[in-house]
């Protein structure tokens, strides 16, 4: 959404004026995962019941341990009435910080857990590929995919799984 992301980028630009983008990252990493986990939270910020000072009041309890710029930010969305887009916010942050960091998320799915060898090995293929600094990889295990692997990264995705070749002449073959 453009709204998140404008008080996103917003966050950055003060954050970097301060040096402070990383632990501003880290309250963004938080707060994505804590409104995740929480129903209750995600229904106390959808709430149109609640009055804006009441919102702010909790929001600065909950996150007290935040840094000040991450909390002025929550403040300004709670007052005008956005604190509704707070997870989408911190995620359009990360993103900006990763982009900003030369950071890659890439997400390997394969048929069994993979040693930390081929992690290396798909981390710089990755860096090979994205142009990036820096790899973050996510490890999924999926026992249909027979053998293989995928990897996930900048919305493109690398197959070269047992299953993925099947599908590959499946549809080939237009049986698919």
């Amino acid at each position: 959404m453009k709204i998140a992301s404008r008080y996103a980028k917003c966050l950055f630009d003060i954050a970097a004026e301060k040096n402070q983008i990383d632990a501003v990252a880290a309250d963004a990493d938080n707060t994505v995962k804590s409104i995740a986990a929480s129903s209750e939270l995600s229904a106390f910020l959808e709430s149109p019941l609640l009055h804006k000072s009441k919102k702010k009041e909790v929001l600065r309890q909950l996150f007290k341990g935040f840094n000040e710029i991450t909390l002025s930010v929550f403040d300004m969305m709670a007052d005008k009435s956005r604190e509704n887009l707070l997870s989408e916010m911190a995620q359009s942050y990360i993103n900006i910080y990763n982009n900003a960091k030369g950071i890659t998320l890439a997400e390997v799915t394969s048929a069994i857990a993979l040693d930390k060898e081929t992690l290396a090995e798909i981390e710089q293929f990755v860096k090979k590929h994205a142009g990036s600094k820096q790899v973050v990889i996510t490890q999924k295990v999926n026992a249909a995919l027979i053998g293989g692997l995928t990897i996930l990264f900048d919305g493109k995705m690398y197959d070269s799984s047992v299953m993925g070749q099947i599908n590959k002449m499946k549809k080939e073959l237009n049986l698919a």
